[in-house]
């Protein structure tokens, strides 16, 4: 049979003191010629009564510490509770940085492939600074006559541009020629004007 709980106990325990108090008080309250043949039964039901009285006061004692036991295990749940959502802010936080740094990684993976592939395809920068003359000199740094803003065209080139190109066909030699012929066009205008 399962234990009984404190409040029963409690509660079978005020029953019993209350039924002893009431025969306690039919036994003193009857005359004492009336009085029962064995005369022991006041005594007795006192003693039992202060029995009783002590099973009670041990009761609540018990009844006091599960009460205090009880208050610790609520606030020990409160605290599980807060650290249970620091943890899931925790948790958010750790998922929000591993997206965060897998993707520079990953971004850090493409520039290191760029950047061997720039080391694997290196261009002088005599090349470079030939070719920007030769832009500059052709006049393509200006935006052509006839375009306006709101035109769809781009007033510069785009990078399927440059890669047609001098430097993306890999046809540097060629450029000096280019250059020079510029520059001789260039003179000319100068010259006759």
């Amino acid at each position: 049979m399962a234990a009984s709980s404190t409040r029963q106990k409690l509660l079978s325990l005020i029953d019993d003191i209350e039924i002893v108090s009431k025969e306690l008080f039919e036994a003193l309250s009857t005359p004492k010629t009336q009085l029962r043949p064995d005369g022991a039964d006041s005594v007795m039901l006192m003693e039992l009564l202060v029995e009783k009285d002590q099973e009670l006061k041990a009761t609540i004692k018990t009844a006091e510490e599960q009460a205090e036991i009880q208050s610790v295990m609520d606030n020990l749940k409160i605290e599980v509770e807060k650290r249970d959502q620091e943890i899931k802010v925790l948790q958010k936080n750790l998922k929000d940085s591993e997206t965060i740094l897998s993707t520079a990684v990953y971004q850090a993976k493409q520039k290191l492939e760029s950047i061997a592939q720039a080391n694997n395809k290196r261009t002088s920068s005599e090349d470079l600074i030939k070719f920007a003359h030769r832009i500059s000199a052709s006049n393509a740094v200006a935006a052509p006559v006839t375009w306006a803003p709101g035109d769809p065209r781009r007033p510069y080139p785009t990078d399927l541009d440059m890669r047609q190109g001098f430097l993306g066909q890999g046809t540097y030699t060629d450029v000096s020629a280019v250059t020079r012929s510029n520059s001789q066009i260039s003179n000319s205008k100068y010259r006759s004007s």
